[in-house]
């Protein structure tokens, strides 16, 4: 069973590859013998068939998009919502034009010909008869999409062009842009076809897809299909390789699939012209002069972005893996975004300027840890411009790691990096301003009123820098330090199990006690740039980890210091189905392997559960089970509060963090606001009355998590607490319908 983004829509299997999409009104819904009929017909060999209504949702627009540009081979069958049955040919292209996505047309919705639609979108099935002759007609058709058929309406033109593979030709080739499609809109999802144009107008054929075999076939060419035909997967690479590789002479082109969440989402080229000059190529548009600086054009920054990926293609038109540079040898305190140089830490874009380069001169003759950020922007909110979120994220893991650091000099003024550094860190900030026409380094710390202006980095911003600091902080000893800056759960794992005696003690409990007191308090205090307490501040990031940490370490003594606990068999989840409820715990438990299980996601045995369980669903077990050892607190000594500051932490740790792609869903932090309200609810014996606004994060939440969360409210928190029956039924229902993300 897949599960959409965000809501209660699914697909079943319906035979080897056809799926039929499901809903709540799934039910009632008998759809015709015909309907899986066309789709078997229809598919594509080595693809799959889906069959949805013809009025379809958003959410499955978005779905059915992300499968085409994962793979291609994907056919569509609408049928009737109203009747269940075939829909007509004008029918389907309505759907169609609304999709942009290949679909199979019965043979008897053509009959007689097919005035609205132009031949070149029909492809026959099962017979080599042309639309409009006589005899008998195929029984089926693929509708295609009108793009797609300009698309491959224009490769053919290189097929007939005289002109020999060179960058001139792809000139030629991408002056007049794409090709004018009528009717419809024009839109085709997941098709690189124009982006195999480019190669082809430089180099010829492709590796592994000649023109005229690309040119018979009715898919879309996908991302993966594109890297297929080069002969090479697409790899992340730095900036600063990717361009040495054409400024060498040795790459004459490179392939750029930018995440989709970036500035510029999409796949593009980069290609060089004989005088080496650089320039964007997508095979719809004449080339475009490529510019530099990331702040200007948006896909020279999407170089920059650490989730875009790249193939490297010679002047030969052979695709090859550059040689990148050894990994550096990362001290333990260093952010896994940042790099060192003598005593500066380097965070943001592997990239120079002139201007970072004046910078780094000046720092290299000073004396003193410095962070220096090369800062790449965030979407401006009404409190100021913002960081981007992977430089934001590992900022704060560096000043957490770092308490000796005091000084955090930036290429350009920020709001958001002036507050994480004073505000919520302590530290000061130098960055640089303009007067009039003169440059001047701003200085703002937490001991200064107001920010001060100095002309030399050297020898006046960065000595006044250190002065208002706060002074450095007394950093945990080895041990806690070496825990707390664990990269990821798994790490933690590890490093409990090779400092289980030393860790499981009072003194241990203490410092992360110490630490995490501190951390709240901070947040407590009041804004220096007046906008309430540090906490209120959009840019505030609580440290969800060592709350977490603590309790493992606490359950953990507990288990320790009692031998009948820690003789006995770690807890796992031994139910697949996430309707059943769990046996309630009758003895007290050590849940410290259990938590770690869910914050790892620890895989679980097939043959014990009796079926196997993806990823995902392993991870909704595991939090189900952290839930239940909550129930009898008196007896298992794990309360709400315990669960809370473990699920609060799940994915928060730094890599864990800086692997999420941008705009990806925050799951884990909306079932952390879930357990939020529930922590609440036993601490007031009733919910809190703002339980609505809190959880409006959970529209993210997919079709399985809220059958997870019906049910755990109907067979934990209900039976917890049965005097707050209605408020929990009602925080059940308004988990359970789907909410836009304006919370409506």
């Amino acid at each position: 069973m897949k599960v959409l983004a965000d809501c209660a829509e699914w697909f079943t299997m319906a035979g080897l590859g056809v799926f039929v999409y499901q809903d709540a009104g799934s039910e009632s819904r008998v759809i015709d013998s015909r309907v899986y009929e066309l789709a078997r017909q229809s598919m594509v060999p080595g693809g799959v068939a889906m069959l949805i209504p013809d009025h379809p949702t958003e959410s499955l627009r978005a779905y059915l998009h992300d499968l085409v540009a994962a793979d291609g081979r994907l056919v569509v069958v609408p049928f009737s919502a109203r009747t269940s049955g075939l829909l007509d040919l004008a029918g389907t292209v309505a759907v169609q034009d609304r999709l942009g996505i290949v679909m199979g047309v019965p043979g008897s919705a053509v009959e007689g010909g097919a005035p609205t639609v132009p031949e070149a979108r029909l492809v026959p099935i099962e017979s080599t008869e042309k639309l409009g002759t006589t005899g008998r007609s195929a029984t089926a058709y693929r509708l295609l999409p009108e793009a797609l058929v300009a698309n491959r309406q224009k490769l053919g033109e290189l097929a007939m062009a005289p002109q020999p593979p060179s960058a001139a030709r792809l000139v030629s080739y991408s002056a007049a842009g794409g090709s004018p499609t009528v009717g419809g809109d024009g839109f085709v999802a997941g098709d690189l076809s124009p982006l195999a144009g480019v190669y082809y107008a430089i180099f010829g054929d492709l590796p592994k897809l000649p023109l005229a075999e690309l040119l018979a076939s009715n898919s879309p060419l996908s991302r993966q299909g594109l890297n297929g035909a080069l002969g090479l997967d697409s790899m992340p690479m730095p900036r600063a390789n990717v361009l040495r590789e054409l400024q060498s002479g040795r790459a004459s082109a490179v392939l750029v699939h930018a995440p989709s969440k970036s500035g510029t989402p999409g796949s593009f080229w980069m290609v060089k012209d004989d005088a080496g000059r650089l320039g964007w190529a997508t095979g719809a548009q004449p080339v475009a002069r490529v510019v530099l600086d990331g702040a200007v054009d948006g896909r020279a920054a999407s170089l920059e972005d650490p989730h875009s990926e790249f193939v490297v293609v010679a002047s030969n038109g052979l695709p090859y893996r550059p040689e990148l540079p050894a990994e550096p040898t990362w001290t333990p305190r260093l952010s896994a975004n940042a790099r060192k140089r003598g005593d500066t830490i380097l965070l943001g874009p592997d990239s120079s300027s002139p201007a970072t380069e004046k910078i780094m001169a000046e720092l290299d003759r000073h004396d003193g840890l410095i962070v220096l950020v090369n800062v790449r922007r965030g979407a401006p909110v009404r409190q100021g411009s913002t960081l981007d979120e992977l430089t934001a994220n590992s900022l704060h893991h560096i000043l957490q790691k770092n308490p000796a650091i005091s000084v955090v000099v930036a290429t350009e003024d920020n709001d958001q990096l002036k507050s994480i550094v004073i505000n919520q860190h302590g530290r000061s900030s130098v960055q640089p301003t303009m007067i009039g026409f003169e440059k001047f380094w701003a200085v703002e710390g937490p001991k200064s009123n107001y920010p001060e202006q100095y002309r030399s980095l050297t020898k006046g911003a960065l000595v006044r820098a250190a002065a208002v600091a706060d002074g450095p902080k007394a950093g945990p000893s080895e041990l806690v330090a070496g825990l707390i800056t664990q990269p990821t759960w798994k790490g933690v794992e590890s490093y409990l199990a090779q400092h289980r005696s030393e860790l499981l003690t009072r003194e241990v409990v203490g410092e992360l006690t110490d630490l995490e007191q501190e951390s709240v308090a901070n947040g407590e205090r009041w804004s220096r740039h007046g906008i309430g307490k540090v906490k209120d501040s959009p840019f505030y990031r609580p440290n969800w980890t060592v709350p977490a940490l603590r309790v493992l370490i606490e359950q953990g003594l507990r288990a320790k210091q009692d031998p009948e606990l820690g003789a006995k068999p770690p807890i796992e989840p031994q139910r697949a189905q996430l309707m059943d409820a769990i046996e309630p715990y009758t003895r007290p438990i050590d849940p410290s392997a259990l938590f770690l299980g869910y914050l790892t996601s620890r895989r679980l045995d097939p043959a014990r559960l009796g079926s196997r369980v993806g990823d995902y669903y392993t991870g909704l077990m595991w939090l189900r089970e952290v839930l239940e050892t909550a129930r009898n607190p008196g007896l298992t000594k794990v309360g709400l509060a315990d669960v809370l500051a473990v699920v609060r932490a799940k994915g928060e740790l730094e890599e864990e963090r800086a692997a999420r792609r941008p705009g990806q869903p925050e799951i884990f932090r909306a079932h952390a606001a879930m357990v939020e309200v529930f922590a609440d609810f036993a601490g007031v014996g009733r919910a809190p009355a703002d339980w609505r606004d809190r959880l409006k994060v959970i529209d993210c939440l997919t079709g399985t998590d809220r059958l997870l969360w019906h049910f755990v409210i109907k067979n934990l928190f209900i039976p917890m607490f049965p005097d707050g029956r209605a408020e929990l039924e009602s925080i059940r229902d308004f988990m359970v319908a789907c909410h836009d993300k304006a919370g409506v």
